[in-house]
Parts: C-alpha cells; structure tokens; sequence
C-alpha cells in the first residue's frame, strides 16, 4: 500500500508503519513483512502459542478475532491508509495535543540574571512560561539565584529582575518577520560580489552565479580539505 498504515487502540495512536511494506491479502488481513498483524491477545502463554504458529506458517491456528483489517476490527484495533488516519478522531485528538505542545513551548523564553565566576561557570538563568504573573517568575528568578554558586550579581533589587522580565516579554510579543532575500540594485556584479559595473572583466547580474560558485568551492573543501581557488 501507499503512504503510511496507522494502527489505534482507544482512540490513540500507537504504530504507524510503512505502506510499501504493508500488505493486504485478498481475504482483507493486514501483513507487514510477511507477519501478520495481530491485536486483542494479552494472555502470555497464547501470545507464545501464536508466535509458535506464525514461525511455523500455521497461520489457519489464529483465531478469528485475532485478526486485523482495515477499520475496526473485533482485537479492538483500528488500522487505516493516510486518507482514513486524516478523518480519524485520534487524528483529530493528536492535532490538538500538537497544537497546543507547540504553543506552549512558544511562550518558553529564557531570561539572563547573571554571569558565574566572573564568567567560569555558567551563567545563572530562568526559563519558563514568560506569560505567567510577573511575581511568579519573580520568585523563581530569585531562587535560582540565591541557589547558585558564585553569582557575580547577587544583590538584585526587585525592579532591576522585574525590568528583565518586561524586556523578555516584549521581545517575544514582537512578531518575527520573516527571512527577506537580499537584492541589488543595477550594476551589481555576482561574480565579483560588489556594484563594478562590470570593471572585473567578468560581470554577471545572474545571482546562480554566486551560489554556483559558492557551491563549486564547498566541494573543492569537501573533496581536499582546501579551497584551492
């Protein structure tokens, strides 16, 4: 099959595994590297017999409900393509989970208190939720300093660390603007990197130049260690 095979059991996802090595058999079992693939079987001792018969291709000795198939299946499984998955509640369910993983660790931020040693150690650091109360993060900023080892500025008053937390949390309240692809005006050259108008004798406005260039010489290194020009 194509894609990716997913297989759920109460509503959570727990194998996913390649779709060219999945197999479905004309009766509808699901195979994957020739092994089928079997759910519902939790006694020990059942799940040895069964590994015995599978090893000896008695594959007429696995009871029925220990079968699975594209859907539900009685082994309380669920198994689907890409397309089922992209319907699935679980699927659903993971979105919203990975969602708001990734908005909490955006509001994760890292506020600088205080160098170590006069800079031997490291420095001491709060990390944590920036949207949380500033007497909060206050408090942790304090023990973390007033827990670490030659701290070189130990005597922060209260507005000096609350004025480090308005910094951080301004920064990370300002939006990122995205990567911008620096442009040149006429008469830069790519050959020669800088606006000569064609002076170098070998002026190019095509800027694969550079990057063939650029491209040319980081085999050179990687082949011989050198930039030999």
């Amino acid at each position: 099959m194509k894609g990716v095979l997913r297989v759920v059991r109460d509503q959570e996802l727990k194998l996913t595994l390649p779709g060219p090595s999945v197999t479905i058999k004309p009766d509808g079992t699901i195979w994957y590297g020739g092994t089928p693939l079997l759910g519902g079987i939790t006694d020990p001792v059942t799940k040895r017999q069964l590994a015995s018969e599978i090893e000896a291709g008695n594959y007429d000795n696995i009871p029925d409900n220990a079968w699975t198939r594209l859907g539900d299946n009685p082994n309380g499984l669920w198994a689907g393509d890409d397309d089922a998955w992209a319907k699935h509640p679980a699927k659903l369910t993971a979105d919203k989970k990975e969602a708001a993983k990734k908005e909490q660790e955006r509001k994760m931020v890292t506020i600088y208190l205080s160098s170590r040693g006069w800079g031997d150690y490291s420095p001491v650091e709060w990390h944590g939720d920036i949207t949380r109360p500033d007497e909060e993060i206050l408090a942790e900023c304090k023990k973390a300093m007033s827990s670490a080892y030659d701290v070189d500025q130990p005597d922060q008053t209260d507005g000096e660390i609350i004025s480090k937390i308005t910094d951080a949390r301004k920064k990370w309240e300002m939006p990122e603007e995205p990567a911008r692809e620096i442009t040149h005006g006429p008469g830069y050259c790519y050959f020669c990197e800088s606006y000569c108008y064609g002076d170098c004798g070998d002026y190019s406005s095509n800027p694969q130049t550079k990057y063939r260039r650029d491209l040319a010489d980081a085999q050179r290194e990687q082949s011989y260690g050198i930039n030999d020009g």
